[in-house]
């Protein structure tokens, strides 16, 4: 064997060494880290992992099937379930639990992504490939951003994976030189069909895309002094032959979702997660750590190579300037944004300044355990608050507290939005507790201002509703008013409340107190717009997509459509228009029925407007007949609120369409 032979053989098993010691490193940490939460999970933390299981249930049965689900899943305006496909493999060997999602998110996406920083690391610092590769693996494995979302059971970790890809070959493609050959034209397509996979796996992943092209037009500029108009052309055609070949990978694979996305107005809709900078930089810096961005400034400082490393760089500024500047949400799966900068900038520190190297090691593994450890460890400044397993101290308490609300009538209305209680904790730990055997009916009620209706449509629909002694929010709190008015309304006792009755039982969740309310009669038409009137006072403005008609009692089924709204259901019925009418105005319809003779019949259609006290103040009688129609409506002296019912002698099914 001679000595080239001997050192390949040396390098394949020093890698195939490391890799062994990874996974099982990842295996143990993952097994000490989910033996240790004792929770419900709820939200995102355990959505995906019921979306997995349903098509794990179904690939069971037939695999073509749960295929054709997720294929057809890809173009859609929601979440896609292509996530999946790669889960399904470790599902079938270790069967269903929290673990065993839990380890396939990290084997499946974590673990590229690591290997994915580190190759990008070894363009970018000048030091032996090998020990930069595996250090930067290893490094990335102590750094709270990286390992908290699959943590925490969501599955984006894979949507930045192939951003950093596509950063790898960029790099590994980019020449000093004006050039752009074929070969490089098709690395080029292979980057943007890369990014459109990123935005694919996930939407919020657009912004790491437009990072990638912000910071390669940025740092393509420094060649025009050099190559002139060649490098100008040059990078025009880099750009947009990666911008190109993502569009088309979307419009191809995606057309949907491409219009939805570019059509759909996200921000506005999105903006009550939004967060004022300073908010947004205390949960970022904490939850790292301070001393880990320092770390990371320190290292970028210190790299040798500025030419190459200013790309990723100029990357990771362009991705803290979005988030903080322009996008401003906060959550744990936003963090991976932030990751790559953080990793790169430590183990350049690391391996360009070697006198310092045990130090940083040391620090950044210190920082570890205190942000993702359940060590009750005292919090040092500086170091991250991080993302320890979650656990719950009144997890016998929620027990009980579900176990009576499968005894009350259906549906259930849970009137709070934070972490110790809110409508998918309640779901998922009945789930939880009695997994073949759900009875609970709670109903997903509105939670936050921008992109939620108002919440009277599905508080009328509540048989019983549950309500903590305090307004219980997640998010600002003037930003989910839709939660805190039905909080008022049974703590400060409206109108509304006399429809209910309230239970002498109570329920200490943490430090609440949550009560019980049984519906023992609908509510009448006043009272609704009596509710609806002081619900507006305090949820302004409304977002443009909410319904403006809604049964009143919830009875008939209310479905929009473009430009109209459908009202099917028995008579009598009757609708109410949320939006209060301020000038002169007309009612146009439609009257469909499958009652015997209509015109022959006592039949009525009658307009009602009311005052905010929901008193009548004027009132229209029309006889009831088949076809279109076109009422005008008496100009009002101040905001009113409109109904129409339909009655009849007799009881006939009536679909009633009405224009916006």
């Amino acid at each position: 064997m001679n000595k080239l032979t001997l050192f390949n053989h040396n390098k394949r098993r020093f890698h195939a060494t490391c890799f062994v010691v990874l996974c099982f490193d990842l295996c143990l940490f993952i097994t000490l880290y989910i033996s240790r939460e004792n929770t419900y999970y709820w939200s995102d933390f355990i959505n995906y992992q019921y979306f997995t299981e349903s098509i794990f249930d179904i690939y069971q049965e037939s695999p073509l099937e749960a295929l054709t689900i997720i294929i057809a899943s890809r173009d859609t305006a929601s979440c896609n379930l292509l996530f999946t496909i790669p889960l399904l493999l470790v599902f079938d060997v270790f069967g269903l639990s929290r673990f065993t999602y839990i380890l396939s998110l990290v084997l499946v996406y974590l673990l590229p992504f690591s290997l994915s920083l580190g190759a990008v690391a070894t363009q970018i610092i000048q030091a032996p490939s090998r020990s930069v590769f595996w250090g930067t693996v290893f490094l990335s494995l102590l750094s709270p951003f990286t390992l908290a979302t699959s943590l925490r059971g969501l599955p984006d970790t894979g949507g930045i994976t192939l951003i950093c890809l596509a950063i790898f070959l960029y790099l590994n493609s980019h020449r000093s030189h004006a050039k752009v050959r074929l070969q490089t034209v098709l690395i080029l397509m292979l980057v943007g069909i890369l990014l459109a996979g990123a935005i694919a796996f996930r939407r919020h992943f657009a912004y790491s895309v437009v990072a990638f092209l912000a910071a390669l037009l940025m740092w393509e500029m420094v060649n025009f002094w050099t190559w002139g108009l060649r490098a100008i052309a040059a990078t025009v055609l880099r750009a947009t032959t990666i911008g190109v070949s993502a569009f088309l990978t979307l419009a191809i694979a995606m057309p949907n979702f491409l219009q939805d996305s570019l059509t759909r107005d996200y921000r506005t809709l999105y903006s009550s997660f939004t967060y004022p900078i300073p908010d947004v930089l205390n949960y970022y810096g904490n939850g790292a750590g301070w001393l880990l961005w320092t770390l990371a400034i320190l290292g970028w400082l210190t790299i040798q190579d500025s030419q190459r490393g200013a790309f990723p760089f100029l990357f990771g500024l362009w991705e803290i300037g979005l988030w903080l500047g322009f996008v401003r949400y906060t959550h744990v799966h936003y963090t991976l944004h932030f990751a790559p900068f953080l990793v790169w900038g430590i183990a350049a520190l690391i391996w360009e300044t070697r006198r310092v190297g045990v130090l940083v090691w040391i620090l950044v593994g210190l920082n570890a355990v205190i942000g993702l450890t359940p060590f009750s460890l005292p919090q040092v400044p500086g170091l991250a608050e991080g993302y320890p397993p979650l656990v719950r101290e009144d997890m016998a308490e929620v027990e009980v507290l579900v176990t009576a609300l499968r005894e009350m009538p259906q549906p259930v209305y849970i009137a709070a939005s934070s972490e110790t209680i809110n409508p998918d904790l309640i779901r998922s730990a009945e789930r939880q507790l009695y997994p073949d055997d759900v009875q609970l009916s709670v109903l997903r009620v509105p939670q936050v201002d921008s992109s939620h209706d108002y919440p009277l449509r599905d508080l009328l629909r509540a048989n019983t509703v549950v309500v903590p002694d305090s307004f219980q929010y997640m998010l600002r709190p003037e930003e989910q008013t839709v939660v805190r008015v039905v909080s008022e309304a049974f703590n400060q006792e409206w109108t509304l409340v006399r429809d209910f009755l309230r239970l002498n039982r109570s329920f200490q969740l943490s430090d609440l107190n949550v009560r019980l309310y049984r519906r023992v009669r609908d509510t009448d038409l006043a009272t609704a717009i009596e509710t609806l009137a002081r619900m507006q006072e305090a949820i302004a403005p409304r977002y443009p997509g909410h319904r403006r008609w809604l049964a009143v009692p919830p009875g008939p089924t209310v479905t929009k459509t473009a430009g109209e709204y459908e009202i099917s259901g028995e008579t009598p019925l009757s609708v109410l228009h949320v939006s209060p009418l301020r000038e002169n105005d007309s009612l146009q319809g439609q009257v469909q029925s499958d009652c015997s003779d209509l015109a022959a019949s006592e039949g009525q259609l009658q307009i009602t407007l009311h005052n905010r006290r929901g008193q009548v103040v004027q009132q229209q009688g029309f006889p009831l007949l088949e076809g279109p129609f076109d009422y005008p409506l008496t100009s009002p002296q101040f905001p009113s609120y409109l109904s129409v019912s339909v009655s009849r002698d007799e009881s006939c099914s009536v679909n009633l369409r009405l224009q916006n």
